[in-house]
């Protein structure tokens, strides 16, 4: 009865072990994430804006631009 006890026992604190290590491993993951989405969207609006595929960006800012000159003018 005791064995069985004990292996329980080291199954549940096995068991703490993976799920502490699950939480830190999200977390990591989780900071790793945000931080390459914060340097790899300015590289690709940089990278569209120089190999010319940047007119996909162009047209509606310019659109913004311009409805920001007209607000200005009136």
């Amino acid at each position: 009865m005791f064995e069985f006890l004990f292996v329980i026992f080291l199954i549940w604190l096995l068991w703490g072990f993976v799920k502490f290590s699950f939480t830190v491993a999200w977390g990591i993951f989780k900071l790793l994430g945000i931080l390459l989405a914060v340097v790899a969207f300015p590289m690709a609006l940089i990278l569209l804006v120089v190999s010319g595929l940047g007119i996909f960006l162009a047209g509606p800012v310019l659109l913004i631009m311009l409805a920001f000159g007209f607000l200005k003018v009136a």
